[in-house]
């Protein structure tokens, strides 16, 4: 692959992991107003590869270039994804307050994100059938009466926050469907997941219980099959138990939570406070669909991916990865990589050449639906509410999270329905 060799190369810095005194905590890009501000520091210090710190003493390998991002997820002989291969277990692993716990755990998960080669394929196909037999039609209604329910709850207010209100609500109530809870065990299920990209001491032991609500959820399942994924899943011959299902499923709801709630996040903020980004919208020269994929180039949601682990003493960009040493790949940087940049900041419009999504044996599995719940999610609010922004687009805050990017608040206002006498 480009940039791994027996050798540095000329030149580079012959570095290793563990020879590197003063790191960079990768938290602090989620919260810049731009990211690129931090990766351009660091490609400026190590080039393409730079080491960073997730926690305190975890260091890794920030992969940044986007022709190094494809490569990496491209390869599963050389970067594996089960983490039972980093090599800090042999360290002593993480103390149990650590919120990488989930991340890092030196139990097997059966999921195919945390999986490789056969045992990848086998657990993937399954999550692939699924979402390929769910019905776009009934998705598509579903989110729009759920956009409908919530904006109903805040409309004669004439003020929101879309954060909190809207853009966090709507993934849950549909996963959650989706999924197979109802309602309550669906609040529930939200709760937990985003204590477990919280991380703190809180995040092992909500992997714990939603590891156990999903699993009662697979059990009434199997007796009671229903049009949804867990009926999908448990029905399905590669599936060999419960636990493969349960764990399954925590993959959809936690990734498709937390990816479309910044999704849909980002793109009412792009909309609400850049004036040339919402007059080709709101003109017609891009639609949405292009407008959506705009936020995905500019300001991806999953600004770094969970860590890939060398397989094996490797040289990439010069530096000197280690077997088990964990490798994050940085989508925002892939997706901005000035190398890459014609000069034209309209230039992405129609492509989907981005890496948010993924490439590889572990791509997103359900881009497809994932774009339709975003979609309907923004037109909706969009044509109800003539919404505005209520603080400067300066003042926008943004969450200190390792893998999503979003904001913390979206405080608006918007004229309230007109009651007729």
């Amino acid at each position: 692959m480009r940039g791994t060799q027996d050798r540095p190369w000329p030149g580079a810095r012959p570095v290793r992991l563990g020879d590197v005194s003063r790191l960079k905590p990768l938290v602090l890009a989620s919260a810049l107003q731009d990211p690129r501000e931090f990766y351009d520091e660091l490609e400026r210090e190590w080039g393409e590869v730079a080491p960073v710190e997730l926690e305190p003493g975890v260091p890794a390998w920030l992969v940044m270039g986007q022709r190094l991002v494809y490569d990496v997820m491209r390869n599963e002989q050389l970067f594996a994804t089960n983490p039972q291969t980093w090599n800090g277990h042999a360290r002593g692993g993480l103390p149990a307050t650590s919120g990488l716990r989930p991340v890092f755990t030196s139990q097997q998960r059966f999921a195919a994100n945390y999986a490789d080669g056969a045992l990848r394929q086998r657990l993937r196909e399954p999550l692939d059938d699924a979402f390929e037999q769910l019905s776009e039609g009934i998705t598509a209604a579903k989110v729009r009466s759920f956009c409908t329910l919530l904006i109903d709850r805040f409309e004669d207010r004439g003020r929101a926050d879309l954060m909190l209100e809207y853009a966090s609500v709507i993934p849950f109530l549909v996963i959650a469907d989706m999924i197979g809870f109802d309602p309550e065990d669906g609040q529930r299920l939200f709760d937990l997941t985003r204590r477990v990209a919280g991380g703190g001491t809180d995040a092992a032991p909500a992997v714990t219980e939603v590891d156990r609500l999903l699993g009662d959820l697979v059990a009434v399942r199997r007796r009671l099959p229903q049009r949804d994924l867990a009926s999908s899943l448990a029905a399905h011959p590669n599936m060999r138990d419960d636990v493969e299902v349960a764990h399954t499923l925590l993959i959809v709801a936690y990734s498709g939570n937390l990816t479309l709630t910044a999704w849909v996040a980002q793109t009412l903020l792009l909309t609400l406070t850049d004036s040339r980004f919402s007059g080709r919208l709101h003109g017609g020269r891009i639609d949405l669909d292009n407008a959506m994929d705009e936020v995905l180039w500019r300001s991806t949601p999953t600004i770094n991916t969970l860590p890939r682990f060398a397989r094996q003493d490797i040289v990439l960009d010069g530096k000197h990865i280690a077997a088990g040493d964990p490798l994050v790949l940085a989508i925002h940087a892939a997706n901005t990589d000035p190398r890459m940049d014609t000069g034209d900041p309209w230039d992405h419009v129609g492509s989907r050449a981005h890496v948010s999504f993924g490439t590889g044996p572990h791509a997103c599995p359900a881009p497809r639906t994932a774009r339709v719940i975003a979609r309907i999610a923004v037109e909706t609010i969009l044509r109800r509410l003539d919404v505005v922004l209520r603080i400067p687009a300066s003042e926008v805050t943004w969450d200190q999270t390792l893998w999503i990017r979003q904001p913390v608040r979206l405080p608006v206002t918007f004229p309230p329905p007109v009651v007729s006498a």
